[in-house]
């Protein structure tokens, strides 16, 4: 059996130093893969926070106009709407407010106005006169859209809770 000459250097890793190594770089792995991979509620919460943008500048359309204008949304996208005097059709005079598909969709979306749900919500020319809410649900997880006394909608955290939960509380 060979044994090493006295002064001569070993040469390789032993196989503890190896499984050593393997098992830091999974651990490591493990978690980029964890935190670095988006779900549900990162994709609502992105979503979220982009509507309650937009929304923002739909009321400000709605007050330097004068006039209301709709927000309608479905499972694949939405649009912002105005009436023109017999019908409504999508707002054409502020670029930001063209119809728009989700970013991370298709969602579940709610639309809930004084508790009530609805195909639409009306942002009105005068702030705060509604108590109205926007759902968006995948799988299990929601965020929800509330409107304050200002007009701006504020988004809350991604939660599991059941839908009507949040229609209750309005």
């Amino acid at each position: 059996m060979p044994t090493l000459v006295p002064g001569a250097s070993k040469r390789g890793f032993t196989l503890l130093e190896l499984l050593v190594v393997i098992v830091v770089l999974s651990i490591a792995a493990g978690l980029i893969v964890v935190r670095g991979t988006p779900g549900d509620s990162n994709y609502l919460e992105s979503d979220a926070k982009k509507l309650s943008q937009l929304l923002r500048i739909a009321q400000q359309e709605s007050l330097l106009k004068s006039k209301d204008i709709r927000f309608v949304a479905g499972d694949e996208g939405y649009t912002f709407e105005e009436f023109t005097g017999s019908r409504w059709v999508p707002v054409t005079t502020e670029p930001l407010l063209r119809p728009r598909l989700w970013d991370n969709g298709p969602f579940k979306v709610t639309l809930i106005n004084e508790g009530l749900e609805n195909k639409f919500l009306t942002l009105e020319s005068r702030t705060g006169l509604k108590r109205q809410a926007i759902v968006l649900q995948r799988n299990r997880v929601q965020v929800v859209l509330e409107s304050q006394a200002s007009g701006v909608f504020k988004v809350s955290k991604p939660s599991t809770t059941v839908l009507n939960r949040a229609s209750q509380s309005l």
